[in-house]
């Protein structure tokens, strides 16, 4: 089973999707209408206060944010077919799980390009995560190696990427955005990515640590991931990756690495996150336990 029996969609507009994958109903009305025709919009950084503290402020590229604050609670990237209502829904329940401010890039235009952000996420994106993954496999298996012989060779794994010399971060705008994020620009205590999502954190990841070897060691160490609806490669310096799927998601499934485990698995769940439909992944109230696990696994 892909779909599990939804409910019509209310509304025929670009962001029907993103009522059908995401919370809508955690924005309110003039914060909807607000994201609703923002223009290109992949790239797009929102910042999104919890329910109990509403906010909400928009720029459209990195370079025009101000007032970023110097750290934030998680940074969110949703997934293929959402726009900004959908990157901001998903950012209301991080950040209602985590009880901060998040920061979201918006990772595609809604259902206008559905077709292209399904070619792009996870025919182009999947395909090379998939390679990536081997590549993983290897230096696993070389780690285990020199855990016995210490004299084998440490250096020269990343030269397998198979991402080197085609950095998709100069052709997708999403990347670029979150690169940019993590590059220094903010600190986060969490990285959090649905479906689609999960993928732009991984090349943004790939991408930082061929551009800034330091920086992507302090953020693969100190920061953990949690993807919700698709497991994916990860570099392997990245020390905590938490994947959530629903035990009904036969399409987060599909476009998984069928050798990453599953660590949460939400009983009669389907892929998408709202609340509001049947089949749901609650994202905050897993989130949240997820934080307070960590929290008293790490004191």
């Amino acid at each position: 089973m892909l779909v599990p029996p939804i409910p019509p969609l209310a509304g025929t507009d670009n962001t029907a999707l993103d009522a059908m994958f995401y919370d809508v109903d955690a924005l309110s009305a003039d914060e909807r209408e607000r994201l609703r025709h923002p223009g290109k919009v992949e790239g797009m950084i929102l910042e999104v206060g919890p329910s109990w503290e509403p906010s909400l402020r928009v720029w459209k590229r990195l370079s025009q944010c101000e007032g970023l604050a110097e750290r934030y609670a998680a940074i969110s990237v949703a997934g293929v077919g959402s726009s900004a209502v959908g990157a901001a829904a998903l950012a209301r329940n991080v950040a209602d799980a985590l009880n901060g401010r998040v920061l979201a890039v918006v990772s595609g235009h809604g259902i206008s390009d559905i077709a292209s952000e399904a070619m792009g996420g996870y025919f182009l994106f999947g395909g090379l995560n998939a390679m990536r993954h081997g590549v993983n496999s290897v230096d696993r298996t070389l780690a285990a190696m020199r855990a016995f012989n210490p004299w084998l060779p440490t250096t020269g794994i990343e030269k397998m990427d198979p991402g080197q010399g085609f950095q998709l971060a100069k052709f997708s705008e999403d990347v670029k955005a979150l690169i940019g994020l993590l590059g220094g620009e903010v600190e986060t205590d969490w990285l959090v990515g649905h479906s689609k999502g999960n993928l732009v954190i991984s090349e943004a990841l790939y991408a930082l640590r061929s551009q800034d070897r330091e920086r992507f060691k302090q953020v693969a160490h100190n920061v953990p991931i949690v993807t919700f609806g698709a497991r994916i490669a990860m570099p392997t310096q990245v020390k905590t990756v938490i994947d959530v799927m629903g035990d009904l998601d036969s399409f987060g499934a599909l476009n998984s690495r069928p050798d990453i485990a599953v660590d949460v698995t939400v009983p009669n769940a389907w892929h998408h996150t709202n609340t509001r439909l049947p089949f749901h992944v609650p994202v905050t109230k897993i989130l949240a336990k997820i934080e307070a696990d960590w929290k008293a696994k790490t004191k």
